[in-house]
């Protein structure tokens, strides 16, 4: 999750405890946000060096050992002991959360769950590792690649084919809440990616014994952008959000889905985290070494160490390439290589890189398809997916490739005008968006194929039916039925207004002729059957100027995708419905009795009793905080982890804090002392 996440959640009184922090004061008064403030790579490092060295310290050990994975505080503090005191670590860690660089829920019993957000560990890589130009020249190579993968036309494309299927036909469900299986195999035969690319995912979804996973990846897609719904017991389009969606460029399109993703599949592991937002920041069409990779990995020790031995690098690769690099395959997002010299060194590069904002650059020819005269129609990449949803009404997809295939038939033409579109609105949208117009045979055999269309039509319509004259005399004599009535059929039955279906049942229940339920002539099963399919961009207003500028068309742009909090796949993560803590603890509050110490000993750096010393290093115990001891003629910091009786003495074993070593010390091994409390008795 990122930050636009994180913040969407945050309350309003933690927001203005972190806005009223010093370091982001200058920043907000020249009119930055919190939002713009840490997705600055420039910003952040400035006040990355403001950090105190305790904040620092703590920042590392979250960005190499947890990253975006939640965490408690039992295990941050076991991470950091061997470097830190107890107390050094939570204070830091305290700072940190005031400054909102780290976001804290609370658990419905109390406890809290801690969590940096991901577009957060992407900054910090860059700021905290070493990851510039010495990064580059491990991980790229200059060498000849032979790519492994087949042209694969992309997500976003499959995404389309995909909501033109929806849109073509009825998607009934079954009373378990799944599609039927004859229209199940047919959405799966128009999927193209395969299973096998999303084993190493561990996609966890409901009705796994039905749907592939392949179908599970599609359904999270639309979901999460809301682009279907149930009605009842139909799988319907949301046509409001379709249209949002096809106004969008593709590479904007891709950039949705791959923020999707991530909320789905960011891996847990830190190192491959690690490995994906590296990834992440190759520019397009640069192939990388994955054994560069995995070096910059080590260098960084980043990479998971073996319980008895190493793990060896191809084992590393492997989890990578399933848990992250096979589905971007499969997305059309990346593509995998081999080094031409024979070595059998693995590359990946980036064929569409789904972050990267910038447009290919526009020509003559963009938005204009080709209509040849044997009615197919040739669609470049450069047709926006508005103007080939139009096209999908009224033509059918024979290939979809770099440049796709449409063609008009009969079938397809009868199509597009029984969703309401005019012949002479298609033909004007074709002439319009064509490049070459349309060919004068194409034109004319159209017409001939519409010609008949609308002179014979068979419509569904509620028909109100009498047994005889004489009923059908007294119903229509009732008062308001009338008013009920679209057109009389013979001396005995009506054709009732479906608006008025309720008013009407009412009016015969009311006068004792007890109608029953709706019912199909020569069936007992009741019709509930409504045609809920509409066409998002059918009207013919926006087909006569389809060059997406229009009013509608920039206010559309305009308008933020919606991303559903939750999806078909089921989250891994629990923490994200808990709610986030208003209020972050002063640092008095973590050293209980604080007032109740005598103030000496954290003010005069001075000998004491033994008896007080002991005294002094069972607090430091308690606090998990350091003492400052002269030994030897040297002054020391230690943080006591362990007080034992010794032959009729005691003594004190820690951490010294200079050296990294653990320390035993005798009460008379050293002369003054006082106990450091961090953020309240030293500099922070």
């Amino acid at each position: 999750m990122n930050h636009v996440f994180y913040l969407s959640k945050m309350p309003e009184v933690l927001k203005s405890h972190i806005e009223a922090e010093a370091l982001y004061v200058p920043w907000l008064s020249r009119g930055e946000t919190l939002e713009s403030i840490w997705s600055n790579l420039a910003i952040m490092e400035t006040i990355y060096n403001q950090l105190s060295t305790r904040e620092r310290n703590v920042l590392h050990f979250l960005v190499t050992s947890i990253g975006s994975e939640p965490f408690d505080w039992p295990k941050l503090e076991k991470l950091t002991s061997h470097m830190m005191s107890g107390a050094d670590a939570k204070v830091g860690f305290l700072l940190l959360l005031k400054k909102g660089l780290v976001y804290m829920f609370k658990k419905t019993w109390g406890e809290h769950v801690y969590v940096v957000a991901e577009d957060a560990l992407a900054i910090w890589q860059q700021l905290i590792l070493n990851s510039g130009d010495k990064q580059d020249s491990i991980i790229s190579r200059e060498t000849s690649i032979e790519c492994m993968e087949e042209y694969n036309p992309g997500l976003a494309s499959l995404l389309f084919q995909t909501l033109v299927f929806l849109d073509q036909n009825d998607m009934n469900l079954t009373k378990n809440g799944t599609l039927h299986k004859k229209q199940l195999q047919k959405w799966l035969e128009l999927l193209f990616i395969k299973d096998e690319r999303f084993l190493g995912s561990s996609l966890k979804y409901a009705f796994a014994d039905v749907y592939p996973i392949k179908l599970a990846v599609i359904m999270e897609f639309l979901l999460r952008l809301q682009l279907v719904e149930q009605r009842g017991e139909q799988l319907c389009l949301q046509e409001l959000e379709v249209e949002r969606w096809l106004s969008l460029s593709e590479r904007e399109q891709n950039k949705q889905l791959y923020l999707i993703w991530k909320m789905v599949a960011f891996p847990g592991a830190v190192w491959l985290q690690h490995a994906v937002l590296l990834l992440e920041r190759q520019p397009e069409d640069n192939w990388l070494s994955a054994d560069g990779l995995l070096q910059w990995l080590r260098v960084q020790k980043i990479v998971p160490l073996g319980k008895e031995e190493p793990i060896r690098g191809q084992d590393l690769l492997d989890q990578l390439e399933q848990q992250w690099i096979h589905p971007l395959i499969a997305f059309g997002w990346m593509e995998r290589g081999t080094a031409e010299t024979g070595e059998g060194d693995i590359f990946y590069r980036w064929r569409i890189h789904p972050m990267e904002s910038q447009e290919s650059l526009s020509n003559a020819t963009d938005g204009c398809f080709y209509v040849q005269p044997d009615f197919e129609i040739l669609v470049p990449p450069s047709v926006p997916y508005a103007i080939r949803w139009e096209l999908a009404a009224i033509a059918d997809q024979q290939k979809a490739d770099l440049v796709s295939v449409y063609k008009l038939n009969k079938a397809s033409l009868q199509r597009g005008l029984e969703k309401g579109l005019r012949l002479e609105e298609l033909l004007m949208f074709l002439d319009k968006q064509s490049l070459y117009g349309i060919p004068e045979n194409v034109k004319l055999t159209l017409e001939q194929w519409a010609k008949p269309f609308g002179k014979v039509k068979l419509a569904e319509v509620l028909l109100l039916r009498c047994e005889d004259a004489a009923v059908a005399e007294a119903v229509k004599k009732l008062p308001g039925c009338s008013a009920c009535i679209l057109e009389e059929i013979g001396e005995q039955a009506w054709i009732v207004r479906t608006d008025q279906l309720k008013q009407l049942t009412d009016l015969l229940n009311k006068a004792g002729w007890m109608p029953g339920k709706l019912k199909l002539l020569g069936d007992s099963i009741p019709s509930e059957k409504v045609d809920n399919r509409k066409r998002s961009l059918g009207s013919m207003q926006s087909l006569e100027d389809s060059s997406l500028t229009s009013n509608k068309d920039t206010a559309m742009k305009s308008d933020p995708i919606h991303i559903a909090e939750k999806g078909f796949i089921y989250s891994r993560h629990t923490f994200m419905y808990f709610e986030m803590e208003q209020k972050i603890p002063d640092v008095r509050d973590l050293f209980p009795d604080l007032q109740g110490v005598p103030p000496g000993w954290m003010k005069d750096y001075r000998t004491y009793h033994s008896s007080t010393r002991r005294e002094m290093v069972e607090k430091a115990m308690e606090w998990k905080t350091t003492l400052q001891v002269r030994h030897n003629g040297h002054d020391h910091m230690i943080a006591p982890r362990k007080l034992q009786e010794t032959r009729g003495t005691w003594s004190m074993t820690g951490l010294e804090q200079s050296k990294l070593q653990e320390v035993c010390l005798f009460p008379e091994d050293w002369q003054e002392m006082k106990i450091i409390v961090p953020g309240i008795n030293d500099k922070f």
